[in-house]
């Protein structure tokens, strides 16, 4: 398998991840996305960058310097 394709492959578990996880456990904000143990930082925001936009998921500022990360159904 190629590397551009085992990359792609370890993005999409991520992103399914963590999609599992905003249904199960509601919004999050980003950082405790990216703290996580299922994957490191910059999975977690490679992945919330293609969800937001594929319009997957939403993004909320909630504070200065502070997102909130929901499904898109979800988002209020």
């Amino acid at each position: 398998m190629s590397i551009i394709r085992e990359d792609r492959v370890e993005a999409t578990i991520c992103e399914t991840r963590l999609k599992d996880i905003l249904r199960e456990k509601g919004p999050q904000t980003l950082d405790a996305l990216c703290a996580m143990p299922d994957f490191g930082w910059a999975q977690a925001l490679l992945a919330v960058d293609h969800l937001s936009r594929s319009h997957e998921i939403v993004l909320k500022l909630i504070a200065p310097r502070e997102y909130q990360v929901s499904l898109a159904g979800e988002a209020l």
